[in-house]
């Protein structure tokens, strides 16, 4: 079941809502930030995004590329347990609008931290023939080695009522581990063509 919610057990229009919970009966969240207050960034709007790429070969058969790309961070939102008895999995109602932020290791933030990316990639193609070339290649990727945090646990329930250890920490429930750019890599290669 891809996408699957429970959400539609919460009208967002409807006047009773507060008698299937919410705020006033304890519950953490409130399911209206979704509906006409829901007013605020989607979930993995990056406002500003920069990509720059750039080749050149040289005469003596040396290949050098820069590939760069700057983005903003996605918008922050603190999510808490589904009430219902039936469901009970985090993440599922909101506790703010959406963007608003929570506290997280590194602060109080609303958004993910700018996110800068550079690579770069070499090659060098010796003839051996006619025909025959041997290439000799190099990438490395994050080549100023930056450790940008690319996420943090917004669930503050892990099912209702149990609080989430993890909130605000650079984990995901989504994508397992931590959410730290990748560190600098160099990949080397070699290629024969015939």
């Amino acid at each position: 079941d891809p996408g699957i919610t429970s959400l539609y057990d919460f009208p967002t229009n409807d006047p009773t809502y507060t008698a299937i919970g919410g705020p006033r009966f304890g519950y953490r969240g409130d399911i209206r930030f979704l509906g006409k207050l829901g007013e605020g960034p989607l979930p993995l709007d990056r406002p500003h995004q920069w990509k720059v790429f750039g080749n050149y070969v040289f005469p003596f058969a040396i290949n050098l590329g820069v590939g760069a790309s700057f983005t903003s961070g996605k918008p922050l939102t603190s999510l808490a347990a589904n009430p219902n008895p039936n469901y009970q999995g985090g993440g599922e109602i909101p506790e703010g609008p959406r963007g608003s932020g929570f506290q997280t290791v590194d602060g109080f933030r609303t958004r993910t931290p700018f996110l800068s990316d550079v690579n770069a990639h070499a090659d060098w193609t010796i003839g051996a023939g006619s025909r025959r070339k041997l290439t000799l290649t190099a990438d490395v990727f994050n080549l100023l080695n930056l450790q940008t945090v690319l996420d943090y646990d917004n669930f503050t329930e892990t099912t209702f009522g149990s609080p989430n250890p993890n909130f605000g920490l650079p984990v995901s429930r989504v994508v397992g581990g931590p959410q730290y750019q990748s560190p600098l890599q160099v990949r080397l290669g070699v290629r024969y063509s015939y």
